[in-house]
């Protein structure tokens, strides 16, 4: 058994200095190719991963914008009701009409 491992590893070794240059030159870009595409993939997930973690931070700006837009929208709602203005026209002794308030959007 011993030695037909040793017979199978002397075959493997010659076999690897009969390689002609054409043969390690293709096994040599082979493995240089599966290099470089480990390589890019490292590269393409990290990239990947920035894009994600940019998205997620202009996301959280939309959603902070959209709520200062809800905020200003709840003022203006504030500022135009009908009891607050009845209540500074009163104050300023003036009458209030109705078809004069107008709201801009």
């Amino acid at each position: 058994m011993i030695e037909k491992r040793e017979t199978t590893s002397q075959l493997l070794q010659a076999r690897i200095k009969r390689f002609s240059r054409v043969e390690k030159a293709f096994y040599l870009s082979i493995a240089i190719t599966a290099l470089v595409l480990a390589i890019s993939v490292v590269y393409m997930q990290t990239k990947l991963l920035q894009v994600q973690s940019e998205l997620t931070s202009v996301n959280a700006q939309i959603e902070e914008k959209k709520t200062e837009l809800d905020d200003a929208k709840q003022e203006v709602n504030e500022l135009i009701r009908s009891e607050r203005l009845t209540g500074i026209a009163d104050s300023q002794e003036l009458q209030l009409y109705n078809d004069n308030i107008r709201s801009a959007e």
